[in-house]
C-alpha cells in the first residue's frame, strides 16, 4: 500500500484544522467575555489560544515535529544525491526542539531569570523574546546563504512562511506583553491579541509543511510511504 502527500491537500487540511480551532477559541472568549462563562464543562480552557496543554497546543507540537520529520526526510534524501544535507539536519533539530518547546512552554522559564537580570517591563515583559531574538538573529545569520541557494519560490514561500511564524511568536507577543503590563490579561484586548499571535504561528507552520512537501515534490518527485506486508516466519 502506498501514501502519498499532496501539498496542496494537505494544505487545505491544516487550514481547515486552524479554522476550526479557530472557531472553537472565538466562541470560548464571546462566551467568557460576552456572557460571564469561563468554564463550559471545561471546553472554554480545551481551546483557548493562550493556555498550554490544551488541543490547540497539542496541533502545534505535531504540527512542528511534522516540519521536522519533513526536513529529515529531505536531509536523507539530500546526502543520498549528494546535495547539501547538513544544514536541512540543523532546521530538524531546530523545529524538533520547537515542537518540544510548544508542548512543555521551555521559552517561558527564560522570563523571570532575564526580567530580574535586565529589569525589563512594557513591551518586553515577557523577557523570554530577548534571548530567543538574538537566537533568531543568528540564525538568520547562519541560514542566510544556504536560503539564497534554494530555488526561487521555495525561498519565497521559506519567507514568507518564517515571516508569518514570528510576526505572531514575536511581534505580536511584544503587544501582548505591553497589554499584560498594563491591564493583565483578564480583558478581551488581551484575548484578541494571542488569538491573533497564536493563529499566526500555526499559519506560518501551515506555508512551511506546504513548501517543504512541495519542495520534496519538484526535487525528488514526491513523498510516498510504501507499507509492504510482513514475511511470515517459517
Amino acid at each position: 500500500m502506498n501514501i502519498e502527500f499532496s501539498p496542496k491537500a494537505f494544505f487545505k487540511i491544516n487550514l481547515y484544522l486552524i479554522g476550526l480551532l479557530l472557531c472553537a477559541n472565538i466562541l470560548g472568549i464571546v462566551s467568557k467575555y460576552y456572557f460571564d462563562h469561563d468554564h463550559v464543562y471545561g471546553l472554554v480552557g480545551m481551546f483557548n489560544f493562550d493556555t498550554e496543554k490544551n488541543i490547540p497546543t497539542l496541533y502545534s507540537s505535531i504540527a512542528l515535529l511534522f516540519s521536522s520529520m519533513l526536513l529529515s526526510i529531505i536531509a536523507f534524501q539530500s546526502k543520498k544525491l549528494d546535495l547539501s544535507y547538513i544544514p536541512w539536519f540543523g532546521l530538524s533539530f531546530i523545529f524538533m526542539f520547537l515542537s518540544v518547546d510548544e508542548i512543555s512552554s521551555i521559552h517561558e522559564r527564560f522570563t523571570g531569570p532575564v526580567k530580574e537580570t535586565l529589569g525589563v517591563s512594557g513591551f518586553l515583559y515577557y523577557a523570554w523574546v530577548i534571548p530567543y531574538g538574538l537566537a533568531l538573529v543568528v540564525f538568520i545569520m547562519a541560514y542566510s546563504k544556504f536560503l539564497f541557494k534554494l530555488p526561487r519560490r521555495t525561498m519565497i514561500m521559506f519567507l514568507i512562511s518564517g515571516a508569518t511564524f514570528v510576526s505572531g511568536a514575536v511581534g505580536l507577543e511584544l503587544l501582548g506583553g505591553r497589554q499584560t503590563d498594563l491591564y493583565g490579561m483578564e480583558n478581551i484586548t488581551y484575548a484578541t491579541i494571542t488569538t491573533c499571535e497564536e493563529l499566526l504561528e500555526m499559519l506560518g507552520i501551515a506555508i512551511f509543511i506546504y513548501t517543504l512537501l512541495t519542495y520534496m515534490d519538484n526535487q525528488f518527485e514526491g513523498v510516498v510511504i510504501t507499507i509492504t506486508k510482513s514475511e511470515q516466519i517459517k
